[in-house]
């Protein structure tokens, strides 16, 4: 009997520690009609570039950033809108297709963010120096190239540290980042499309008598 609970208490250590940094999409339950409608209208809208569309469902006061005073013209001219040179449609694309958390488990019924990165975060990670590897079988590699370069593993949905090895600068622009898992068993490169900041671009909206609203799009912290 002892010896049953010893080994029970040994493989659930061993399955912690398996799962430490893991990190998935949770099941996304939104019992609002209005608010599946209003992101399945927005992701439509966004594949056709539909101006209109958004500018018809952004808040009044929008934030934009920060550092600004908010509202409609700040957020055309922040994103420069009408200009077809817009990064606007890839980054909002980007921010739907990581999706959301469980419309259910909040308590305020009238507010809806996304991503989930961004909303259900594990706080013991500090957001500023950990990135989410976004996919299945990612490979790490040991160079920040795809060719000439060895894969020393692969990861799904880990989070992981940025580091620099050998005092290698970090860089916003870079391709590639350098990363190693919470449990220190894997450093390499990963490819910087499958790496994404819990303080990245994110959507904020409202429920108003008027349907639902585009309230913040804003980075950082």
């Amino acid at each position: 009997m002892i010896k049953s609970i010893f080994l029970g208490i040994i493989c659930f250590i061993s399955l912690q520690l398996s799962a430490q940094g893991e990190f998935y999409p949770p099941k996304v339950e939104i019992s609002d009609y209005t608010l599946s409608k209003f992101l399945t209208e927005l992701t439509l809208a966004v594949g056709k570039k539909d101006k209109d569309f958004i500018l018809e469902h952004l808040d009044p006061h929008i934030l934009n950033s920060f550092g600004g005073d908010g509202g409609i013209e700040e957020f055309k001219m922040y994103w420069k809108f009408n200009d077809d040179s817009t990064n606007f449609w890839e980054v909002v694309e980007n921010i739907l297709l990581i999706g959301g958390p469980s419309f259910d488990g909040s308590s305020d019924k009238n507010s809806y963010y996304l991503p989930f990165t961004f909303t259900d975060w594990p706080e013991q990670y500090d957001a500023f120096e950990h990135y989410l590897v976004y996919g299945t079988n990612v490979n790490v590699r040991d160079q920040p190239s795809t060719t000439n370069s060895e894969v020393l593993g692969q990861l799904s949905y880990q989070i992981a540290q940025i580091t620099n090895p050998e005092g290698e600068m970090l860089s916003e622009n870079n391709d590639w980042l350098h990363i190693t898992t919470v449990d220190n068993k894997l450093s390499g490169y990963v490819y910087r499309k499958f790496l994404i900041s819990p303080i990245g671009y994110r959507m904020g909206f409202t429920k108003t008598e008027n349907g639902w609203k585009i309230n913040m799009l804003v980075a950082g912290d």
